[in-house]
């Protein structure tokens, strides 16, 4: 497993202010005959300089789509014929995007050049949401009339409010100060209502994703919580585990008093998933401060939690491997 190490904090907003234009691929053979298309096919990926800066993670852990508020996606726009294969037009053909959802995309139009069977077309989401559905609608040249336009949508993906990339032995995931909001979570308030902090004191191997995003639609989360997500690899050169049940790595999930107020900290629980697509479900308590129970891949540490001065909850997840997390 090969491993590189990224610089400290670099935000993919900086890292990837490549180029949010019409990247063509042309798929289709050239030359004089076509055949005719008669389904557009869309479908939205993580941006490439983004993906392989996390080769060393898991295959598994990665979703469809990682992205943030303002950070390129891949959009590619594929054109088929009725028997299922590659279909292009003779001409150049204009392709137009659009998003459901609160927010706007940067780049809306593309080019799929003539005898091409699809374009790629890189854009970016301008606000947070739980689930975005990018739709294209490919039109014919002029005096083309008489072709009806064909259009697709992908499926929905999750724009966070905060992605930012980390080296696996970068200080702040060492010393546990490396906050989901990329500020170390130093402001909590009923305007940024939750935010996780994460400690891995035997670090990572390779490259890491931290991010902040709304809770999924469906999950029964606390109302207006946020999930914190880290993606990375915590396994060392040889495949070992890095982190066991009794020296796990750790996630302090800090809610606003407006959020989780009122209760004691015995009455909350984490709401997790190990993998960046599952399920949230409910963490169960630790048998004991700082130890993961013998069947459990995670739990809430009860001990370790607490409320902050200002009332805040500062609730304490242990695990082992890729999280998500809110309450």
């Amino acid at each position: 497993m090969s491993h590189r190490h990224l610089r400290a904090l670099r935000s993919l907003t900086a890292a990837a202010a490549l180029v949010l234009a019409a990247l063509v691929v042309p798929q289709a053979a050239s030359g004089g005959t076509t055949v005719t298309p008669t389904t557009a096919t869309v479908v939205v990926r993580t941006d490439p300089a983004l993906a392989s800066s996390l080769g060393d993670v898991p295959d598994g852990a990665l979703p469809q789509v990682l992205a943030a508020v303002g950070t390129p996606v891949q959009v590619e726009v594929s054109l088929t014929g009725a028997n299922g294969a590659a279909a292009s037009y003779s001409y150049d053909t204009a392709v137009t995007l659009a998003a459901d959802g609160p927010g706007a995309l940067s780049t809306t139009t593309g080019i799929i050049p003539a005898y091409a069977s699809s374009a790629r077309i890189s854009t970016s989401y301008s606000k947070a949401s739980a689930a975005v559905t990018i739709t294209a609608t490919v039109r014919p040249a002029r005096g083309h009339a008489s072709t009806p336009p064909l259009a697709g949508s992908a499926a929905p993906f999750a724009v966070d409010l905060k992605l930012t990339l980390l080296g696996g032995q970068d200080p702040s995931l060492l010393n546990g100060t490396a906050g989901a909001d990329a500020a170390g979570c130093a402001v909590v308030n009923a305007a940024h209502p939750m935010c996780g902090i994460l400690s891995l004191p035997r670090g990572a191997s390779g490259g890491t994703a931290l991010s902040l995003g709304l809770c999924p639609t469906g999950a029964a989360c606390t109302p207006g919580a946020l999930v914190t997500q880290f993606l990375g690899d915590l396994t060392d050169a040889t495949g070992a585990d890095l982190y066991t049940r009794t020296a796990p790595a750790s996630m302090a999930i800090i809610c606003d008093k407006t959020l989780c107020g009122g209760s004691g900290v015995s009455s909350y629980r984490a709401l997790w998933s190990t993998t960046a697509t599952g399920a949230l479900v409910a963490a169960p308590p630790c048998p004991a401060r700082g130890v993961i129970g013998a069947d459990q891949d995670f739990c809430t540490d009860l001990v370790a939690s607490s409320r902050l001065n200002a009332g805040d909850l500062r609730l304490v997840v242990l695990f082992l491997t890729d999280v998500r997390g809110t309450i």
